[in-house]
């Protein structure tokens, strides 16, 4: 009996043990669904709610609440920390925090209790709306509330606006006022670029049907279109323009700085993948080409967001999350608006480019593109037409010619051979060569390229300064095969060629030779007079001769002068500094400055054209063959020794052979108004 009663009690002990055992454990229900919320897997958070959960709320209404609120506040991630859990008979409450990353809202959190229940055995989530936010009850949603942000202003140095956010037309009209709806859609869909099936169904809208004395908006235009253009949009009956329903980018000086500028355009599908975390959304502007593309994160604002829950009554309950809207920073160039028209309007007509600097700071104050367009037909969505005639165009109107063209130098890196061969020693200023008194030469016997020619010039010897003010080709083809291959590269590349250009916009790289190319006599004589396969963005070139004004030091080109912040502090603001410093001695920069301006002053000089009484101007011209030489790059750099407000031009043309002096003229221009 008494073995009996010992195992009667081990019995029970071990039943008691088993029953205790067999039940379940609560975390593993809750650690689930709390893993599911982290990973967006709403349908697996859904199965795991208690059936009492369930009826109050469908599967396709719980998925679709949780995936429109944190979608809509674009949800990144999701950090839950979990506590100790609590069990009480057939209930367990497991208390936690969840942080919320977002790109809307920024990152806030909430303190939770997830409650569990027993059922059939099972633990399963006593779901309520308070597990979406703690602070919600029954009935009660979740609001987002979006505030627009001003993207900033880009002016140049006085002040005035070169590309701003303003009105746009919006064509549209009034249903109850249209005659006959086909009639009007046969009208105005060749006016507005539109397939007629498009304006049919803006006009079939339910809201349109339901409210026929709105203005209904079909289509948004530049905000400068011609005067004659919106009288034929508005001889369409039942046809009205509106310029306060839809803001947009405004680019007022045109074409005059469209390649500084740039311009903005709606982003694509494949941006906004890769940007919406950064706040995009599928209506934004972006930056495509320019200033607006070059400073997208500096100009761009950030949007506002205020995440709140509202009531039955559609009242705003309380905010969860707030972020204040942020305009972008307004940014001053250093761009003179006076010069920049003068350039625009000298080359027009023309295909080439003309840059001004402030040689001294390497401020730039023009940088004009010629053949240009117009920058306001991108923000609103350019028309089939506009961009067939852009696309199509033989003269590639939208290449930026001063910094994304190279070209053969030519004669302009005259003065640069001149450098390399007296800081060698291979000549001095009285060097003479006598075989440039021909108006060909062979260099050796074995030669079997072509012979060097060289551009007439009066008689007299050829020396240094000669060569260099009559622009003498035989004199430094002579003088780079004294060189030698091995100095002239290596010089070449002190001076910047070869190296990446430090701009803000970005510059295509410029070259000594190519790459593949092996050095010979014939190509090195060439490239000493700046052809060969030599080539170099007028940009560069115009940094280059920086050096002459600044004792040998080559300025960096700079672009902006300051950036400020929508509430007027001062965020950045332009610092002169060199690009390369001490490339050329300052003893062959005294040496050669004199002959530069000689080549201005002497009436026998390549430039004496540019000459201008009471200024001092020193410059230099080239003539650089391209292609079949049908055509050649007219050259022109030239900058005034003025010291209180110096001024350094580069002009670089596309021209048919022959027809380069125009450069002359266009920099006299420059240089004259500037000093006016």
């Amino acid at each position: 009996m008494k073995r009996f009663a010992v195992l009667m009690a081990l019995s029970l002990i071990i039943c008691f043990i088993v029953s205790a055992c067999s039940k379940p454990d609560p975390e593993e229900p809750a650690n689930a669904y709390l893993d599911a919320w982290k990973h967006g897997k709403y349908q697996d958070m859904y199965e795991l709610l208690s059936l009492e959960s369930q009826s109050s709320i469908a599967e396709e209404e719980f998925v679709n609440r949780y995936s429109n609120i944190f979608s809509a506040i674009k949800l990144d991630k999701l950090e839950i920390t979990t506590q100790e859990i609590i069990i009480e008979d057939n209930e367990a409450y497991l208390p936690f925090k969840a942080e919320f990353y977002t790109n809307t809202v920024g990152t806030f959190q909430y303190e939770y209790t997830l409650p569990l229940v027993l059922e059939d055995k099972q633990w399963k989530i006593a779901w309520s709306p308070s597990l979406i936010f703690p602070i919600m009850d029954e009935g009660d949603k979740v609001r987002i509330a979006q505030q627009d942000a001003k993207r900033g202003a880009i002016t140049d140095r006085e002040g005035n606006p070169l590309a701003i956010d303003g009105p746009a037309y919006t064509v549209g009209a009034k249903p109850s006022a249209i005659p006959d709806i086909d009639d009007f859609v046969k009208a105005l869909a060749p006016l507005i670029e539109m397939d007629e099936s498009a304006i049919h169904s803006i006009l079939n809208q339910k809201w349109v049907k339901d409210n026929p004395d709105l203005f209904v908006p079909i289509k948004n235009l530049p905000f400068n279109i011609p005067e004659d253009y919106k009288n034929e949009l508005l001889n369409v009956k039942g046809v009205m323009l509106s310029s306060k329903s839809y803001t947009t980018r405004q680019y007022p000086m045109e074409r005059a700085f469209a390649h500084v500028t740039g311009y903005v355009q709606r982003i694509n599908q494949d941006e906004l993948k890769e940007k919406s975390s950064k706040g995009y959304e599928a209506e934004d502007l972006i930056g495509r080409q320019g200033m607006e593309a070059a400073l997208e994160e500096i100009l761009r604002g950030q949007r506002g967001y205020t995440l709140y829950i509202e009531d039955r009554e559609g009242k705003q309950k309380n905010i969860i999350a707030k972020v204040e809207a942020q305009d972008g920073n307004d940014v001053m160039l250093t761009i003179d608006p006076n010069l920049q028209k003068i350039a625009y309007e000298a080359l027009e007509g023309h295909r080439g480019s003309a840059i001004a600097l402030n040689p001294a700071t390497g401020e730039i104050l023009a940088m004009v593109s010629q053949p240009s367009f117009d920058p306001n037909v991108f923000p609103v969505g350019v028309s089939p037409s506009s961009w067939k005639a852009i696309s199509q165009d033989p003269n590639h109107s939208l290449i930026n010619r001063c910094i994304q063209s190279l070209y053969p130098p030519g004669s302009v890196f005259k003065p640069f051979t001149a450098a390399m061969a007296l800081e060698l020693g291979v000549i001095t200023p009285h060097t003479v060569v006598p075989e440039a008194q021909e108006e060909e030469w062979i260099p050796s016997p074995n030669w079997t390229a072509p012979p060097i020619r060289r551009v007439s010039h009066p008689a007299g010897e050829v020396n240094l300064r000669n060569a260099i003010v009559w622009s003498d080709n035989i004199f430094f083809a002579w003088t780079g095969l004294k060189i030698g291959y091995k100095d002239f590269e290596a010089f070449a590349n002190r001076y910047g060629l070869g190296q990446s250009f430090p701009f803000i916009l970005p510059v295509k790289n410029s070259q000594v030779k190519n790459d593949a190319s092996q050095w010979s006599d014939a190509l090195l004589a060439n490239t000493s007079y700046g052809q060969g396969e030599m080539l170099v963005t007028p940009l560069q070139m115009a940094a280059m001769y920086t050096a002459f004004y600044n004792g040998g030091n080559m300025m960096l080109p700079q672009i902006i002068k300051e950036i400020r912040t929508a509430s007027g502090q001062t965020v950045e603001s332009l610092q002169p500094k060199p690009w390369l410093e001490g490339v050329i001695p300052q003893q062959q920069v005294e040496t050669l400055l004199p002959m530069l301006v000689d080549t201005v002053e002497d009436p026998t000089g390549t430039a004496h054209k540019v000459k201008i009484p009471g200024l001092t101007i020193a410059g230099k011209t080239g003539t650089a063959q391209v292609g079949d030489k049908t055509q050649e790059i007219a050259w022109f750099i030239g900058f005034t020794l003025n010291t209180e407000k110096p001024l350094l031009v580069c002009v670089a043309l596309e021209v048919p052979a022959g027809e380069g002096d125009v450069k002359l003229d266009i920099a006299r221009r420059m240089f004259a108004e500037y000093y006016r």
